[in-house]
């Protein structure tokens, strides 16, 4: 593990930034139709316990990464093979979140083709990983302040553009709870709260560990309480119809921003809050893979870097034909592949340690 730390603030910055990702991007929740909001602030409680899991392992081993006390806890070969599982899960979750960024550029650049926008990103989020966690964060402090006040100044206009319609989000529970549940277990506690699993990562170089728990789940809150609000306003501009019609609604809110006959046409500030978001969430799962990979075959890092991001651009072009198929594949990971990484395994490695720790043979 390198020896650079990062602070609880930068910490906050990085979850804010990763969890509002591409969960700011895509229809969320809208199983539950107008009662997304409600499924989003639903999954972000279940997202809370989990990240309780995170947080046990967490405080038992604070100077180790999840692919080091993996092998503590399960054995050096079961581990590893369970380490290296997680190093091909954080790839295939930065591929996704790679393409969804492209798929959102083509929109605006459609004449340029997707190898030639992914190649772009790529390369920044390479240089990002070389430069390691501490310049991340450090940048993450001052994306953040940028996304918050052009998220609060678009919240404005959006008001004084007189196109938010509370009824369309009314009745409430119209449908009762059934639907609203099926969209939590479906998509939003491991989408975007389940994706906490790659922190297990990054909180070993937070500089005080006790700080963790509590940073941790204050972002966690926060950014549940913004996506459900985002959610929330998307339908009652647009309506739960043209929000499940739309490939991006954050987007298409933004064009409804009409105010005088100078504030609109502000596409380009909803993309580069949306490709920021998007930056950190890709970089985080590509960091966390790398240095995973480090760990676990001691590897020096600045080697592993361009071959880490070929295989990831490579997957975010042959991950899906088109748009429509990588959502479907999304809603199929979400399902029966999250639950797997997200809680399945850190359970087991918390009851196994439980155990090891009531019989005294558990280390530090």
């Amino acid at each position: 593990m390198e020896s650079e730390k990062i602070n609880s603030f930068q910490l906050f910055c990085l979850i804010i930034l990763f969890e509002l990702g591409t969960a700011m991007m895509v229809p969320l929740g809208l199983d539950a139709k107008q009662d997304a909001w409600i499924a989003i602030i639903i999954g972000m409680v279940g997202g809370i316990f989990i990240f309780c899991m995170y947080s046990y392992l967490y405080n038992h081993f604070p100077h180790l990464l999840l692919t080091g006390y993996v092998r503590i806890i399960f054995g050096k070969y079961i581990g590893t093979v369970v380490g290296i599982l997680y190093i091909l899960f954080f790839i295939y979750g930065a591929a996704r979140d790679l393409r969804d960024g492209v798929e959102l550029l083509v929109l605006s650049y459609n004449v340029t083709p997707i190898s030639v926008i992914s190649i772009i990103l790529m390369m920044v989020i390479s240089y990002a990983l070389y430069k390691g966690i501490e310049v991340l964060s450090r940048s993450g402090e001052i994306f953040f302040i940028f996304i918050l006040f052009t998220g609060i100044l678009g919240i404005i206009f959006l008001l004084l553009s007189n196109v938010v319609n509370i009824d369309k989000v009314l009745p409430v529970l119209e449908n009762g709870w059934k639907p609203i549940f099926t969209a939590v277990y479906e998509q939003t506690v491991m989408f975007p709260f389940g994706e906490m699993i790659c922190f297990t990562m990054i909180l070993p170089y937070l500089n005080n560990p006790k700080l963790g728990f509590k940073t941790g789940t204050t972002a966690i809150f926060l950014s549940g309480v913004i996506i459900s609000f985002v959610v929330f306003l998307e339908i009652s501009v647009l309506g739960v119809t043209m929000v499940k019609q739309s490939v991006f609604p954050y987007l298409s809110m933004v064009q409804h921003i009409y105010v005088g006959d100078f504030i609109q046409r502000l596409d380009a500030f909803g993309v580069t809050s949306l490709i920021i978001n998007d930056f950190f969430k890709v970089t985080i799962f590509s960091y966390v893979a790398l240095i995973g990979t480090v760990d676990l075959f001691r590897i020096q890092k600045n080697k592993l870097v361009i071959p880490l991001g070929v295989i990831i651009f490579l997957t975010s072009l042959l991950i899906a034909q088109d748009v429509s198929m990588h959502f479907e594949q999304g809603r199929f990971a979400l399902k029966y592949i999250f639950p797997l990484f997200a809680v399945v395994i850190p359970f087991l490695l918390m009851t196994v340690e439980m155990i090891r720790k009531s019989f005294g043979t558990g280390k530090k």
